[in-house]
C-alpha cells in the first residue's frame, strides 16, 4: 500500500522531477565542461617560440669532495696504524642569472652564470700533528666563494599542459675568488686546494607554466674532472691525500 502511495506521488509530480533532474544535469555538465576548459587553458602558449629568454635561479647544493688517498695513506694502513681521511658533506648556496637560447624545437641551448658560497670539509682521525701530538680527530673546512660559468644543453619533451619534463647536461668552470684557507698562516694550513676547477653536469627538471612566468625546479649533479689538491710541504694531512675532486648536488629552483 504504501509502495503505491508513493508511486502515485511520484506520477502526480513526475513533471517537476524531471524538469528538476534535467537543470541538475545541465548544471553538472556546465561545471564539467567549465573544468575541463580551465584544465585545457595554457599559459604562456608562444613561449616556446621565443629565440632568447632570461631568467634567474636560486640553489642549495650539497657539496663534498670525492678524496683518492695516496700511497702513504695506503701504506701506513698496511703498518696497522689507523690514521684516516675522510669527507664531510656541507650545504652551501650558489644564485645567478639564465640565458636561454633556442636551438631546435626540443633543444636549448643555456648559459646560467652564477656565484656559490661553499664549505668543504675533510676529517682527519689519529694522525699526527706537527707538534707530533696525535688528535683524535680533527676537522678541516675550505670555504669557497666561486664564479662559476655552466654551459648547458636541455633536451625537452613535448609540453603537456602547463607541464614539461626536460634533461639538461654540460660542462662548467669555476674561479674561486676568496681565500680558501681563511687566512691562515702557511704553518697552519694542513689543506690547500687550486682556484680553478671544471666539472661535467647533467640533471632533470620540470618546466612549469604560469600566466606571468615560467618556474622549473631542477635536480643536478656536479663531477669535478680536475685534481684540485695542492700538496702542502711538511704536512701529514695532505700526504695521505692524491687527489680531490669537487661533488655536488645541487636543488635549484629558476625563474624565467
Amino acid at each position: 500500500m504504501a509502495f503505491t502511495h508513493i508511486w502515485n506521488q511520484l506520477y502526480l509530480y513526475r513533471q517537476k522531477i524531471t524538469l528538476a533532474g534535467l537543470l541538475a544535469l545541465a548544471l553538472l555538465g556546465s561545471h564539467t565542461a567549465s573544468a575541463q576548459q580551465k584544465i585545457r587553458v595554457m599559459n604562456k602558449p608562444e613561449y616556446d617560440y621565443r629565440p632568447v629568454h632570461y631568467g634567474f635561479y636560486l640553489s642549495v647544493p650539497l657539496t663534498r669532495y670525492n678524496v683518492q688517498h695516496s700511497q702513504a695513506y695506503a701504506d701506513q694502513l698496511a703498518d696497522g696504524n689507523d690514521d684516516a681521511v675522510n669527507a664531510k658533506s656541507d650545504l652551501g648556496f650558489y644564485t645567478g642569472l639564465v640565458l636561454n637560447v633556442r636551438l631546435a624545437e626540443y633543444l636549448d641551448a643555456r648559459f646560467v652564470p652564477g656565484v656559490g658560497f661553499y664549505g668543504r670539509t675533510l676529517v682527519f682521525s689519529n694522525v699526527e700533528t706537527t707538534s707530533l701530538e696525535t688528535e683524535p680527530s680533527m676537522k678541516e673546512t675550505v670555504s669557497n666563494t666561486m664564479i662559476e660559468l655552466p654551459l648547458l644543453l636541455k633536451y625537452k619533451s613535448k609540453r603537456r599542459s602547463n607541464f614539461r619534463p626536460y634533461l639538461v647536461a654540460g660542462i662548467k668552470a669555476s674561479l674561486d675568488l676568496g681565500k680558501g684557507n681563511n687566512g691562515k698562516t702557511q704553518e697552519e694550513i694542513a689543506l690547500q686546494v687550486d682556484d680553478y676547477d671544471l666539472a661535467l653536469e647533467y640533471g632533470i627538471g620540470l618546466d612549469i607554466f604560469y600566466p606571468y612566468f615560467k618556474f622549473a625546479p631542477e635536480l643536478r649533479f656536479s663531477h669535478g674532472l680536475v685534481n684540485v689538491h695542492k700538496p702542502v710541504s711538511g704536512s701529514t694531512y695532505s700526504g695521505y691525500i692524491q687527489k680531490l675532486t669537487n661533488h655536488n648536488v645541487s636543488l635549484i629552483f629558476f625563474f624565467e
